[in-house]
């Protein structure tokens, strides 16, 4: 079938061609979600989302005070899923052992946590910007046994604070976490001081209102769905991944064609109840062997796969990625065509999941590529 594109070396057309993929396979992992700006809490649809935060006393602090109170203060910056009353949010001290990192942490990591009595308990806002907040006992010691514990040689030590909430039917929100462009939605430790200066006559107190923002927080997240086998997903936080094979064998001669451009297209099925949110877009990557065929969760990546972004059009309910470096690569190199891998884009971002038709759906709708190209005449 002729494409619209202009006519390449003597006032040749392009053509275009439609393949069906043979194989296909989904599997589910965990990103670290560190760089995320909101701290998912709650449940929906599968999904469980706790969070984790911790700050740490960077400020200079007078040569001598007394801490009067430490107020910690978190933010609604929206609810994804309403449920029937708001979260109720259990803040639990970590203990010396239950070490993390905001890059890196994801949920299997803390699941063997044995954690202890929650200090607080809150009930979660439910209008955006609102606030929720909670004091810290014993502000004084606290504040300095954190600052003591930045000292590499120090006995003292700060992990922070688990954010737990228990299931009472789906309810998800997500608070500001310290990576907000809008800086009244981060996390918020308020210290007030007492400052004391000495004079000729003695001591002069004054008194001291000093915040800072959460330096460390994160959401872990894990997702128990039964899922359709059929369909393909591609999602975010626990993070979905798709694989595809085309099979180009044959389909070119490996000299002499001039591919103009290949794209994977793939449909969204915007009718399934498992869609949650939505992606931003997803990229491909070139799979080193076929072992995804048996177990796609452990296989690997061609090295030196370089990914081009392609976005989600909701509008038309595709998604469409340029593929035309690595379909040349495979043509012209018989034999290292292995499929590859369709993953999102901003997989550390939000709690999202896309459902995409399968290859067992109806022509219309199951994945294509599509190559344009320029057959060469002598």
């Amino acid at each position: 079938m002729g494409s619209d594109l202009a006519p390449g070396l003597n006032n040749i057309f392009p053509q275009e061609t439609f393949l069906d993929p043979l194989h296909s396979a989904f599997y589910q992992s965990q990103a670290t979600t560190g760089s995320s700006p909101f701290i998912y809490l709650g449940f929906a649809q599968g999904y469980e989302a706790q969070g984790l935060v911790k700050f740490l006393p960077t400020n200079t602090f007078p040569d001598s005070f007394s801490v009067d109170s430490l107020i910690v203060s978190f933010y609604l910056d929206s609810v994804m899923v309403a449920g029937a009353s708001p979260l109720q949010i259990s803040v639990i001290p970590l203990s010396q052992e239950q070490t993390w990192n905001e890059i890196g942490v994801i949920w299997d990591s803390t699941e063997s946590w044995q954690l202890g009595d929650p200090i607080a308990s809150l009930q979660a806002p439910t209008e955006t910007g609102d606030s929720v907040e909670f004091p810290l006992s014993s502000p004084d010691s606290l504040l300095r046994a954190w600052i003591s514990a930045m000292s590499s040689d120090s006995i003292d030590y700060n992990n922070g604070f688990y954010l737990r909430v228990e299931k009472n039917g789906d309810n998800l929100i997500r608070l500001g976490s310290g990576e907000s462009v809008t800086s009244t939605l981060r996390p918020k430790l308020e210290m007030q001081l007492t400052a004391y200066d000495s004079t000729d006559s003695g001591y002069v107190a004054t008194e001291q209102i000093v915040s800072l923002y959460a330096i460390y927080d994160t959401f872990v997240a894990r997702d128990q769905s039964i899922l359709d086998p059929s369909r393909l997903y591609i999602g975010n936080a626990a993070t979905y991944r798709s694989n595809l094979y085309f099979n180009l064998d044959g389909l070119f001669p490996p000299y002499g064609t001039s591919i103009q451009r290949a794209e994977v297209i793939l449909h969204a099925d915007t009718t399934s109840s498992a869609n949650l949110g939505a992606i931003a877009g997803a990229f491909t990557l070139a799979m080193a062997d076929t072992s995804w065929l048996i177990n796609p969760a452990t296989a690997s990546i061609k090295f030196g796969s370089v990914p081009i972004v392609g976005a989600l059009n909701s509008d038309a309910a595709t998604l469409t990625i340029n593929m035309t470096s690595l379909v040349y690569g495979w043509i012209s190199n018989p034999g290292t065509n292995f499929g590859f891998l369709v993953q999102s884009s901003s997989e550390f971002y939000d709690i999202s999941r896309t459902v995409f038709y399968g290859i067992e759906a109806a022509d219309s709708l199951k994945p294509k590529m599509r190559i344009v190209y320029l057959e060469n005449q002598p």
